[in-house]
């Protein structure tokens, strides 16, 4: 179980890190049509954001920064369901920088704390789930708002 755990574990930062806005089909963003369009289209630049390395201080800096970045994001006029679920991709980050405080991001010490690595993949796995959640807006935005939120 432990073995498990210590190689779920980075596949699980990366996939929380990676964002979910990025496809190799989509064009550059053009004027967005209105405050959602604007919303979707800052919250997917943030998310599409890579770490600059692979190691856990690289990922931790991405996570802060997306974080912060989404709660400073203005709510004013977007559709609700969409700030929602920012909300929740933030709340969930929010529950990975604080359960990886607890043992200062060390992967040393995920190795011999079982408990804390299942808590601490267990946040990641949410914080990913949050952000798939949030991606598959995109047929309900697009269906609300004529279009715009990509395919």
């Amino acid at each position: 179980m432990r073995g498990l755990l210590l190689r779920a574990l980075p596949v699980c930062l990366v996939a929380l890190a990676s964002g979910c806005f990025t496809t190799s089909s989509e064009r550059a963003p053009t004027v967005p049509r209105s405050a959602t369009h604007a919303y979707w289209q800052q919250a997917g630049a943030v998310l599409a954001r890579k770490p600059a390395g692979d190691d856990m201080g690289s990922m931790v800096k991405l996570v802060e920064y997306q974080t912060d970045a989404l709660h400073d994001l203005s709510p004013e006029g977007v559709d609700p369901a969409l700030v929602a679920a920012v909300g929740e991709v933030i709340k969930c980050e929010d529950e990975v920088l604080r359960v990886g405080a607890t043992f200062n991001f060390s992967p040393a010490e995920l190795k011999i704390n079982q408990p804390m690595a299942v808590v601490f993949a267990d946040a990641n796995r949410k914080a990913a789930e949050s952000k798939k959640k949030l991606k598959a807006m995109r047929g309900e935005l697009n269906a609300r708002h004529g279009g715009g939120f990509g395919g």
